[in-house]
């Protein structure tokens, strides 16, 4: 009678604690279940930005940050989405009624997700694209994004984006970046002396992603007027 009890105290124990750990087992799978959930959303948050960004979407662009979100890029430092959305109105200009960008495009990749709770981290790099005479792909950048994350009534949105330059280097956290709006030059006896808003708002139209781009596109052009970079024949 003594061992038919032990035996049925044991097989009580070994059942109690198979459940035990049947549940931490899905207490844990449900928490990996939902971080690969959120790195998901988190990675297709950073893969709007450019499809927007590329449509001249910028009311879509700015809903992607949070109320109080931050962009810094080579227009200078904003704050929240009215004024990020206003940034690049004044800027790149409105687009007309069905446009449909032509012209470039961003290629956003190795986007690496980092899931705190209810913030995040993320890095990406993209490559800037602009059509050649011949109307073909070039690549004309290269940079980084360093991205806080917060959840915000059950949705992902940027809190701060930083851009960086990586070809040609460019460091998003300089103090003394450009502020990035246009202003009548004040130094003499160089080209940008006598640049016209016009021309500041084309130059910069390649600076938003964080670097100057005048010395870039100067060499693109002259490669390109002598055939190198797509040789005929």
């Amino acid at each position: 009678m003594t061992f038919i009890r032990l035996f049925t105290l044991l097989a009580l124990a070994l059942i109690q604690s198979a459940c035990g750990s049947t549940s931490e087992s899905v207490t844990a799978l449900d928490q990996r279940v939902r971080e690969l959930q959120d790195e998901k959303e988190i990675r297709e948050v950073v893969i709007r930005y450019g499809e927007y960004l590329d449509a001249r979407d910028y009311e879509g662009y700015a809903s992607l940050f949070a109320e109080d979100g931050v962009w810094t890029g080579g227009f200078g430092s904003f704050r929240g989405q009215a004024a990020i959305q206003k940034m690049l109105e004044e800027n790149l200009g409105k687009p007309e009624e069905g446009f449909i960008n032509k012209t470039n495009f961003h290629l956003v990749t190795t986007v690496m997700v980092e899931v705190h709770g209810d913030t995040a981290e993320a890095h990406s790099r993209y490559m800037f694209y602009i059509a050649s005479p011949d109307n073909q792909p070039v690549a004309a950048l290269a940079g980084r994004y360093v991205d806080e994350f917060v959840r915000k009534n059950s949705r992902w949105k940027i809190q701060t984006r930083t851009a960086y330059g990586v070809i040609p280097y460019d460091d998003g956290n300089d103090p003394n970046r450009p502020a990035g709006l246009w202003q009548p030059p004040k130094t003499s006896g160089s080209r940008l002396a006598t640049e016209t808003k016009a021309e500041f708002t084309q130059r910069k139209s390649y600076e938003i992603f964080g670097f100057p781009m005048v010395w870039r596109m100067r060499a693109t052009r002259f490669f390109m007027k002598r055939s190198l970079i797509f040789p005929k024949g």
